[in-house]
């Protein structure tokens, strides 16, 4: 087994959490919950080498538990339907265990699976293997992913054939190695079926002796055609160009976008976003993009992802490599987009969103290190969804800090209001609660929410070892003041968040708590051995789905799982809804 597989350490955690890691009790709780959230880069807590080494122990460790599962988690993680969606873990997981079960017996058909959906996630999977020290491809998982690219059509392969996916190692001449997808089909072409070998040896075929393999490949004769003079709509719509091709041979015209903009599928929802300006500025007024937005499903989108687009409208950009001036008019384009993103995403019932807006949420990107949108962007982007109906968002620290929405304020400058909130956020909550409780008392007009969702990337102390935050002072008495008001006790035997929760059921009604850690760290707990509490982590298209079922039940504490111990170690499987979810994959 290579080193990096072996050579796994420990991490360093935020203060006050280590005594909650779950790795050694119960690894497979341990993978899913704390490491589906696993960010691979430098953040505030540690470093990008240690974040891997991390993940890789969790996943092998799952993987001992229950042969099977780790495979399961992966291809979890990776489906943008079922799963999570996540393309980074959808490829470097399969790589790590591939490597370190090479021949076993779902190696070549869950390197298939995790690698069915994108065609660049196959170039992924091997830079992977290389720039991890995880050796070459083995024999199984090439059968995998030769199967995985021949789910593909013409226009995906061709769209990533030439892209260059850079390596760690340098050449000889010192520049960064790279791979392109056509290398990696070279890699596999043993095991490839007729049509992707026949466009393989396209691709790999010098210029001048390419004309003659085009034949029987549609695609490519039209393109062949059109790029060789006969630019009409037959021949660019046969031959599916690109985006980036058309804007590049056409030039980003009206009449260009018109032409893409025409056929179905070849600007999808997510470029349809990304191009809105370049769209604008080619003379499509920004009505007329509110109305196509309108039109479209944007499904798979999360809420940050159009904030950071209307904050580069509102704001311009100014990022290594590119720079763009302020187009306020296009706003109203990203609150479109934002509205059929939203079209059914949140559980029935009034939610507060809560935002840890402290330093670190601000720190790491999310979705690579190209990616402006941080975990802080998220978090007040989705507490600032919840106010369109509840009517304010929060910041949290052992208190909490209100934000009103404004009439007729936006939620992206909703959004942005909460970034400048003083709640640095806090790894217990219930003192939070308590605050809300006293807030909602002595405001009884105000809303009350039926849900609280606290956004952090903290690890969260479980809910049964919460406290009300600084027991000394004027603040602290005045919390106990109220539970004991209340007639709720507050001993050793009694939870504060409990309590806390206990007091909001007998003054204000029902109420859940779902502590969402956004960037979830080694010592993350999870499960809530509390009612009317649920923690989760990570960007999952179902999570909401979860909450939902969850709430539908009662609310129910998560039944107690007994301890893993290395003797015992791959002899049951724990139970759990979101595990045997994750078995069906």
């Amino acid at each position: 087994m290579p080193r990096v597989l072996r050579d796994v350490v420990g991490t360093l955690t935020h203060e006050g959490a280590a005594a909650f890691d779950l790795s050694r009790t119960d690894p497979l709780t341990h993978l899913t919950f704390t490491q589906g959230a696993a960010l691979f880069q430098d953040s505030f807590y540690r470093t990008q080498v240690e974040e891997l080494r991390s993940y890789a122990a969790a996943l092998l460790a799952a993987e001992r538990h229950e042969r099977g599962f780790g495979w399961k988690f992966a291809a979890y993680m990776r489906d943008p339907v079922k799963g999570k969606g996540n393309r980074v873990q959808g490829s470097i997981a399969p790589a790590i265990l591939a490597a370190a079960d090479p021949e076993g017996p779902f190696t070549e058909e869950y390197t298939f699976r995790c690698l069915r959906h994108r065609a660049d996630d196959a170039v992924l999977f091997v830079t992977h293997l290389e720039n991890l020290g995880l050796g070459a491809v083995p024999e199984a998982a090439r059968k995998g992913l030769a199967r995985a690219l021949a789910g593909f059509d013409e226009y995906q392969l061709l769209k990533y054939s030439r892209r260059q996916f850079p390596l760690a190692r340098r050449r000889a001449n010192g520049k960064r190695a790279s791979l392109r997808l056509v290398d990696v089909m070279g890699l596999v072409k043993a095991h490839l079926d007729a049509r992707t070998l026949k466009l393989y040896r396209y691709l790999h075929a010098p210029t001048r002796e390419r004309e003659h393999l085009t034949q029987g490949l549609a695609l490519l004769e039209g393109r062949r055609a059109f790029f060789h003079g006969d630019v009409s709509v037959e021949n660019f719509v046969k031959g599916r160009l690109s985006t980036e091709q058309a804007l590049s041979f056409l030039g980003s015209t009206r009449e260009t976008w018109r032409r893409v903009l025409d056929v179905p599928g070849l600007l999808p929802d997510l470029a349809f976003k990304g191009y809105v300006r370049a769209m604008y500025l080619a003379g499509i007024p920004a009505r007329t993009l509110v109305e196509m937005a309108r039109e479209r499903r944007f499904a798979g989108l999360w809420p940050h992802q159009v904030y950071m687009g209307w904050a580069a409208a509102r704001n311009g950009s100014n990022r290594p490599g590119y720079r763009a001036e302020p187009a306020p008019a296009l706003e109203p384009v990203f609150e479109a987009i934002l509205a059929r993103v939203c079209e059914g995403l949140l559980p029935e019932g009034k939610s507060l969103g809560i935002a840890d807006i402290s330093g670190s949420m601000f720190g790491v990107s999310l979705g690579g290190t190209q990616s402006q949108a941080t975990v802080g962007d998220a978090a007040v982007t989705l507490a600032a969804v919840m106010a369109r109906e509840l009517g304010y968002a929060a910041t949290f620290s052992d208190d909490i800090f209100v934000e009103d929405r404004k009439p007729g304020q936006g939620v992206f400058d909703h959004a942005y209001a909460l970034r400048g909130g003083p709640g640095w956020g806090s790894t217990q909550v219930a003192g939070s609660v308590v605050s809300l409780i006293q807030l909602l008392r002595s405001q009884p007009s105000r809303p009350r929410p039926r849900t609280l969702y606290f956004f952090s990337d903290m690890q969260f102390h479980p809910p049964e070892f919460q406290s009300l935050g600084d027991t000394r002072g004027e603040a602290a008495e005045r919390k106990a003041a109220l539970l004991r008001e209340l007639g709720v006790d507050v001993d050793a035997a009694t939870p504060p968040l409990l309590a806390a929760l206990k007091a909001w059921h007998r003054a204000l009604g029902p109420v859940d708590v779902v502590l969402w850690n956004l960037a979830a760290h080694d010592s993350a707990p999870l499960p809530s051995k509390l009612p009317h509490v649920l923690m989760l982590a990570g960007f999952d298209a179902n999570s909401f789905r979860h909450v939902s079922a969850w709430q539908a039940a009662g609310s129910p504490a998560t039944p107690e799982r007994p301890a893993v111990t290395p003797a015992d170690a791959g002899a049951g499987k724990n139970p759990g809804a979101e595990l045997d979810f994750i078995r069906t994959f």
